[in-house]
């Protein structure tokens, strides 16, 4: 009994020192977007689809997207941990779904101020161009994959156990990766300016949203890191099709009902 309550006690604590962690990562994010929108707003002119101020959607609805939206949805199992999975499920899927939306309206939006008459910027010539699109490409491979895997599945539960672990991999890859585009797309647009090196106000706030971005993206991988502890985790449940499975073979083996293949 000692143990227990010992081990039971260590659990309740490693649930708050949780909440606290990602109550400060949220903080984090929500301030990286806000930090964003006075940057953009109060520096670089605000927002106009029709004219060279559309460039400000792009950094914007990628911070929103692949940053903050995407960085929730990885945390939708840990947070909610003891809800039915397919409710997770669903969660997961929209806000993954919003995160894209936002990331191709971001995409459009820099190709429209590139291909602006009065512009006429190559495409597709940086890093940060490069880095970008190569993240928001695995990202939508990413989604279809886990689509077949995990809402309609079609493979084993063997193989959808081993590629489990490649899907939280590559989230979390595609999520630091991002995060580096976004850096890069600040030191990119702050050298455009002309006189970085002066540090205007534009470029000091800036810089401070690229250690915000650097901060939530440490916070995060902190928080999605496997074996930093088991009562963070989803504990692991038949559901879903699984569940379909175990509860037909129960009632098979209590009541001889006839077995389904699934």
């Amino acid at each position: 009994p000692i143990r227990t309550r010992i081990k039971s006690m260590a659990g309740d604590n490693s649930l708050k020192s949780f909440t606290v962690w990602v109550l400060v990562a949220l903080t984090t994010g929500a301030s990286a977007v806000v930090m964003t929108t006075v940057w953009l707003t109060k520096y670089l002119g605000g927002f106009d689809w029709n004219n060279e101020k559309v460039f400000n959607y792009h950094p914007l609805f990628m911070v929103i997207g692949m940053v903050f939206l995407y960085a929730n949805s990885a945390l939708v199992y840990r947070v909610f941990r003891n809800s039915r999975k397919p409710l997770l499920k669903s969660v997961h899927g929209i806000l993954h779904i919003l995160a894209l939306v936002f990331s191709i309206v971001g995409l459009v939006a820099v190709f429209k101020f590139h291909n602006l008459p009065t512009h006429n910027i190559p495409n597709m010539y940086s890093l940060h161009s490069w880095i970008g699109l190569a993240v928001v490409i695995l990202f939508c491979m990413q989604w279809v994959i886990a689509f077949v895997a995990f809402v309609f599945p079609t493979l084993s539960d063997s193989l959808r156990a081993s590629y489990l672990s490649m899907h939280r991999f590559w989230g979390a890859g595609i999520f630091v990766g991002s995060v580096a585009s976004c850096l890069l797309g600040l030191t990119e647009k702050n050298f455009f300016a002309g006189n970085y090196a002066k540090l205007p106000d534009a470029a000091k706030l800036s810089n401070c949203l690229g250690l915000v971005l650097s901060a939530y993206a440490i916070l995060i991988v902190y928080i999605l890191a496997a074996r930093i502890s088991a009562a963070w985790s989803r504990p692991p449940r038949p559901s879903g099709w699984s569940f379909v499975k175990a509860e037909t073979n129960r009632r098979r083996d209590n009541i001889g009902f006839i077995h389904f293949s699934y």
